[in-house]
């Protein structure tokens, strides 16, 4: 998707930061890598709402890795492995065309806002999702609940730069999902009726000790349904899924 990848005004994000903020920055852009381009678009872009709403945050260090399959994104508090502050990760597991341009964006403001209360406000505990870190959000058009999972304004700053920039953004509101991606786990969930296991057998067989009865697998169509993709998974992006070959 073109709108990701296209890397201009690089420079702001190298003025935002300290010396090795920049040049790991312009290492991940220069080494010929699987996640070259990918990374180069979510650096101009966070650089562009850094800029654009303000945030005044300098220390990012800004990556894609395959995280838990229930997360789209993280912020890690303080250091690093490397002794790096600000590390934003957007996960590589819905980065070949399960998400849309325009949320893979959401998903790095959210984590942006997370690098901002870090400097300018009272983080929850465990990065939770407090009062205050909802406040900002929604005045960017991002509705996050305490779980973090994120919906978004019919009409917001976020959708209004996007559109400026011409990536798409849908028009209505964007309730957020229910739960959070399933991802692609083999584990399935088992039930004897007074414990749940989860195994990667799909020929389980086994009886609790507890209460004698044999363990049977839950998945009934409504449990399904249940456990499903949140609806934001739900439309595919094929030509997000062409410009980041090699990403998984």
């Amino acid at each position: 998707m073109g709108e990701l990848i296209h890397v201009s005004n690089v420079g702001e994000f190298d003025e935002a930061t300290q010396p090795i903020y920049g040049a790991l920055a312009k290492h991940q852009r220069d080494e010929a890598w699987a996640g070259q381009e990918m990374v180069a678009g979510l650096q101009t872009w966070a650089a562009r709402f850094i800029v654009e709403f303000k945030l005044d945050i300098g220390d990012i260090a800004l990556s894609i890795d395959q995280l838990p399959s229930g997360r789209y994104g993280h912020f890690r508090r303080g250091h690093n492995g490397f002794g790096l502050r600000g590390e934003i990760a957007i996960n590589s597991r819905y980065l070949s065309g399960q998400r849309q341009v325009w949320e893979v964006l959401g998903t790095l403001l959210h984590e942006l806002l997370h690098a901002w209360q870090e400097v300018y406000g009272t983080p929850g505990k465990r990065n939770h999702h407090n009062a205050e870190f909802q406040a900002k959000a929604r005045e960017l058009g991002l509705n996050i609940d305490r779980r973090g999972i994120t919906g978004y304004a019919a009409n917001s700053p976020f959708k209004e730069l996007l559109r400026k920039c011409g990536v798409g953004v849908p028009d209505h509101e964007f309730v957020a999902p229910v739960a959070r991606p399933r991802g692609d786990s083999k584990m399935k969930k088992w039930s004897c009726g007074c414990t749940t296991a989860r195994v990667a057998i799909a020929d389980f067989r086994a009886r609790c000790l507890k209460c004698g009865s044999e363990f049977k697998r839950d998945g009934s169509p409504a449990s399904e349904v249940c456990e499903g993709m949140p609806q934001e998974n739900s439309h595919a992006a094929s030509s997000l899924e062409r410009t980041v070959k090699g990403t998984s």
